[in-house]
């Protein structure tokens, strides 16, 4: 049975190269939330309708989901998302799934969100912070650039960004986010994968003893370069999306 790790370093990449692009999207926007109505606003020209799941209280660190929740007073049709997250976790025995309360600590609330948006079929998060707490829901209609493919200059980037971050299993994170983002992978001689996308280029990723991402290097088309170059990983987070 995979564990609530797997599921983490299954996703974790698609869903932060989502929340990159949907972070250009709504730039600086001022955010609102008509909670009895399923719709979160950006602006005066932004509107999705959103899934809730789950809320972060600060004092005591715990994540609590939606459907635990007896006093949000929330429409059933905007709790269907978590619901299944937690009927997933009964199937495969995931207690973050399944315990009304979470402790965090080694599973962070972004982590939760993060898995939640790829296992609910590649979306968008949305982290809602109010006087205490913040509270964390999937966008259901994102724009399509958003949910597009990354393009193979900012592959690099995504991962980077990801292992500099969180405590993941390298080799699966790449190689899920290859196959999730429509790469053709393909092992290397010395253990590596390296990944092509016709029109684009190439990326190659080498793992040391440990398993993790040791070397980075890749040809880019003169187009594709123009996106962003094949980097070095940064030193520390430079974005966090959630902000």
């Amino acid at each position: 049975m995979p564990t609530f790790q797997d599921h983490f370093a299954d996703h974790a990449a698609s869903s932060f190269a989502r929340q990159m692009a949907l972070g250009d999207v709504i730039g600086e926007r001022a955010w609102s939330l008509d909670v009895q109505k399923g719709l979160l606003r950006f602006g005066d020209d932004q509107e999705y309708r959103v899934q809730l799941l789950g809320s972060h209280a600060f004092e005591p660190g715990t994540w609590l989901w939606i459907w635990a929740n007896a006093q949000s007073d929330i429409p059933p049709q905007h709790t269907q998302a978590a619901l299944r997250i937690q009927q997933l976790g009964e199937a495969q025995g995931i207690g973050a799934f399944t315990e009304a309360s979470v402790q965090l600590g080694d599973v962070t609330d972004h982590m939760i969100a993060i898995t939640c948006s790829g296992l609910e079929g590649g979306r968008c998060f949305y982290r809602a912070p109010y006087d205490g707490g913040a509270l964390f829901m999937l966008l259901e209609d994102a724009p399509a650039q958003v949910l597009a493919p990354v393009p193979l200059a900012r592959v690099n980037t995504v991962l980077m960004e990801v292992v500099s971050q969180f405590e993941v299993d390298h080799r699966r994170l790449v190689t899920s986010f290859f196959q999730q983002q429509g790469l053709d992978a393909t092992a290397t001689e010395s253990g590596g994968i390296r990944a092509t996308r016709a029109g684009e280029g190439h990326i190659e990723i080498n793992f040391d003893a440990l398993g993790r991402m040791s070397k980075v290097t890749g040809t880019l088309t003169p187009a594709a370069a123009q996106e962003a170059p094949v980097q070095a990983a940064p030193k520390k987070p430079r974005w966090q999306f959630w902000k």
